[in-house]
């Protein structure tokens, strides 16, 4: 009895305790927009296919997004907005939308854990759901910031070889539109071309380059990027011939890389010395111990 007293107690406290903090995460809607890969790609007709176009699933899947769309903690909606568009969010999934599958995820592991209760009929276990339904909330967070954080990468060792063949083809009398183009167009599945063409899709629908150079640099979280970007900005503002511009930009990052470079080699020299003579020391143990046991016993 007083066991039952205790279980349903802490289930009641649980509960309590995860029903006010949803209650104050989703008490109110948070303000809506759908990301610019989708917009560009509706004006354009084409259409991306996600679960939540599912018909099968549409009923579970538009509950989880009309929840999502109150959640309110603005950190984790700004972090998927990022994450989203540093990864090139291919799916054209909306910041509600990912939620929402965050929610879908956690949902289950808190089914998985109400399943291991009623299997070992433990008070204990109940304590782990909490705990269990924010691993299933992060673990697509976790994914999301890995894919954004990989793709970063590559468009970070993209951009010199970028910027050199856009300046050779502006030096040859093409506009800067033109040259992003032609890159482009040669190469429409590099991650930064792809970027490109999402810059030159806002200059086509009437943006200005500025803009469109400026929120390519929002979207993606690279400081090297934005220097150039900031560079390419300052050089239209001044008149400056924008090809050299380009050129010394590109010199610079790879300057900056070899210096990266020889700085990383120079600290591997200092990583690897103490697990060398903690080897040097295993070694020289291993040849003298016999020695050293024998001595000990007193047979030398």
């Amino acid at each position: 009895m007083n066991d039952m007293v205790i279980q349903l107690a802490l289930s009641l406290m649980v509960f309590s305790s995860v029903f006010l903090t949803i209650y104050a995460i989703f008490r109110f809607p948070a303000q809506t927009a759908p990301p610019v890969h989708r917009r560009f790609a509706e004006s354009v007709g084409e259409i991306h296919l996600t679960l939540f176009e599912n018909k099968m699933i549409s009923p579970i899947t538009s509950f989880f997004v009309m929840i999502a769309s109150r959640f309110s903690v603005e950190s984790i909606r700004k972090r998927v907005w990022q994450d989203l568009n540093a990864s090139g969010n291919h799916a054209g999934y909306t910041v509600e939308e990912y939620i929402a599958v965050c929610l879908m995820t956690s949902c289950g592991f808190g089914i998985i854990s109400i399943l291991i209760q009623m299997i070992f009929a433990n008070s204990i276990v109940i304590l782990f759901a909490p705990l269990l339904f924010l691993v299933g909330f992060y673990i697509p967070l976790w994914t999301l910031r890995d894919s954004a954080n990989q793709r970063t990468n590559r468009i970070a060792k993209q951009l010199p070889y970028t910027l050199d063949l856009i300046s050779l083809t502006m030096a040859s009398g093409a506009s800067f539109v033109e040259a992003v183009d032609t890159l482009i167009r040669d190469n429409p599945d590099e991650d930064l071309n792809q970027e490109l063409q999402l810059a030159l899709n806002e200059i086509k629908f009437g943006s200005t380059r500025a803009n469109a150079l400026r929120n390519l640099s929002d979207r993606i979280p690279l400081n090297t990027l934005q220097s150039v970007i900031a560079a390419t900005n300052q050089a239209d503002k001044l008149g400056s011939p924008l090809a050299a511009i380009l050129q010394t930009q590109a010199d610079m990052l790879r300057v900056q890389r070899s210096v990266r470079a020889e700085k990383l080699a120079a600290s591997a020299s200092l990583r690897i010395l103490i697990p060398s003579m903690l080897i040097l020391i295993a070694v020289v143990t291993l040849v003298f111990s016999p020695l050293l046991i024998r001595f000990i016993q007193g047979e030398i």
